[in-house]
């Protein structure tokens, strides 16, 4: 039964079976503890306080890191600890019901001239208030968000993250009760398979391939760990989330009877699909090649985007091979990876000296910071043509870990870090640690030990509140959030 489901887990991620796990046993429980404890560090229950701060939102949340460096709930890093057991259900439902009650609608909110929050939006993070705020840089909640630099209109990922969220709902649950209720949203009560379709069509797309677009430089984020790169064009990462979403849409509507509404969704993840090699895939040489970022500005090889394609499937067979044969490379030439983490663009880039196009800055954070948030994507891609490196850069990846270990046995987790420089941002960051080890479970490159994590804590959290929600306990981050700013308080 174990192979089996190590076979199927390893087709749904493009990858051919694992000769085996990439990790040793002792790396791999270890990987899995210190998941389920920075995970647990990033919990905040109804009217709980951390600091300064008190999560008002009448639901349990999950920051992106335990260290409070970003005080509020974003999606995307929430939906980056989905996939496995760390959370339950209920919680789950809670996040959903939050995000839900900010989508803005009937019409488009004009915020001020030139930005504008489209009908059906989600927002990139929601405050302990839970007043959502639609870009990136700061915890405004009115009209002093968005804009230059941040975008006309809010990221694009997020969408697709909220569907991610709702499929993994069902998962957990047992049933599509949710899926097929009404939830409430800022201005009426729609039925939640409804709000995905509409929130799944609200960022702009190609109409021949529904790639994802930006017809200018800066007018949409599309990745919420590049908001702080310009992009435009095609643009490759939130389209592959875009697909993956569908897939999931897809298979969640056939759970509840409706085929023709599944096959509508997998027509549309397969045209994606269709679309991202010819469009996106540049040769290096005959068995290798790269995935580029964008057709317009930032018309560079993605590395973080070459290796979740070809994690999530959204790339296969030959292309996949050449494009996990470049990763490679680039891990074992250091034009990536340090010391077990990922660069977001290759050092031996020439359009900006290794930097993404027309930034200034090159070696910090989104421009040149090594991160551990991909590296489950990346070394799930390289076991498809050479396990021994996937091994090498496992091994590599939790060495790091070891050797930077905080108070209380777990591991400082930075968000980024620059081994040439000593530079790094915010500890206990969720990613760093909690989506490896998922998207190495996912791709059944791990042997799928939960007792690392425990049944237990998969339980239900107390006092979830994933049903009505007390509002009583909201505080006034308003006030804060014009003066708060620090390094890194982007996304």
């Amino acid at each position: 039964m174990l192979a089996r489901r190590t076979l199927l887990t390893a087709a749904f991620a493009g990858l051919k079976p694992p000769p085996s796990p990439v990790l040793s046993e002792s790396d791999e429980e270890f990987l899995g503890d210190q998941a389920r404890r920075i995970a647990e560090s990033t919990l905040l229950r109804p009217g709980q306080r951390s600091g300064k701060w008190v999560n008002g939102s009448g639901v349990a949340i999950r920051v992106p890191g335990g260290n409070m460096g970003y005080p509020a709930f974003w999606i995307r890093d929430a939906v980056m600890m989905l996939g496995g057991p760390l959370i339950p259900a209920t919680e789950l439902e809670g996040w959903i019901r939050l995000i839900c009650s900010t989508i803005p609608g009937p019409g488009d909110w004009q915020v001020r001239p030139g930005v504008v929050v489209p009908a059906f939006s989600i927002a990139d993070h929601i405050n302990f208030d839970r007043k959502p705020t639609f870009y990136p840089g700061n915890l405004e909640t009115g009209e002093k968000q968005g804009g230059p630099p941040w975008g006309k209109y809010p990221p694009i990922d997020d969408h697709y993250y909220f569907l991610l969220a709702v499929h993994e709902h069902w998962k957990l649950a047992g049933g599509a009760g949710l899926f097929k209720s009404a939830v409430k949203t800022s201005w009426d009560e729609l039925p939640l398979h409804e709000l995905c379709e509409r929130v799944y069509s609200t960022p702009a797309e190609d109409p021949a391939t529904g790639l994802c677009v930006s017809a200018v430089a800066g007018d949409a984020i599309d990745f919420g760990f590049c908001d702080t790169i310009h992009k435009s064009g095609k643009l490759l990462f939130p389209s592959l989330l875009k697909r993956l979403a569908a897939l999931k849409m897809s298979e969640l509507s056939r759970a509840i009877g409706d085929g023709r509404r599944a096959r509508k969704w997998a027509s549309r993840a397969e045209r994606i699909r269709n679309a991202i090699a010819p469009t996106f895939l540049r040769s290096t040489d005959a068995r290798e090649a790269w995935l580029h970022s964008a057709t317009g500005t930032s018309n560079q090889p993605d590395v973080w985007g070459t290796a979740y394609a070809v994690w999530s499937g959204a790339v296969g067979g030959r292309a996949a091979d050449r494009l996990a044969r470049s990763l490679v490379r680039a891990f074992r030439e250091a034009t990536a990876v340090r010391e077990g983490c990922v660069r977001h663009i290759l050092t031996s880039d020439r359009r900006n000296g290794g930097g993404w196009e027309g930034s200034a800055r090159i070696g910090v954070y989104q421009n040149g910071g090594y991160w551990g948030t991909p590296v489950g994507w990346y070394v799930a891609a390289m076991a498809r043509v050479d396990p021994k490196a996937a091994a090498q850069m496992g091994a590599a990846y939790v060495r790091f870990l070891r050797a930077h270990m905080g108070t209380g046995g777990t591991t400082e987790a930075w968000e980024w870090f620059n081994p040439d420089t000593g530079a790094n941002a915010n500890p206990l960051y969720a990613a760093t640690v909690v989506l490896p080890w998922l998207s190495l479970r996912q791709a059944g490159l791990l042997r799928q030990a939960d007792r690392a994590v425990g049944a237990a804590r998969a339980l239900d959290v107390e006092g979830s509140g994933a049903g009505s929600v007390d509002t009583s306990a909201a505080t006034a981050v308003s006030s804060a959030a014009s003066s708060f700013a620090r390094t890194g308080f982007d996304r």
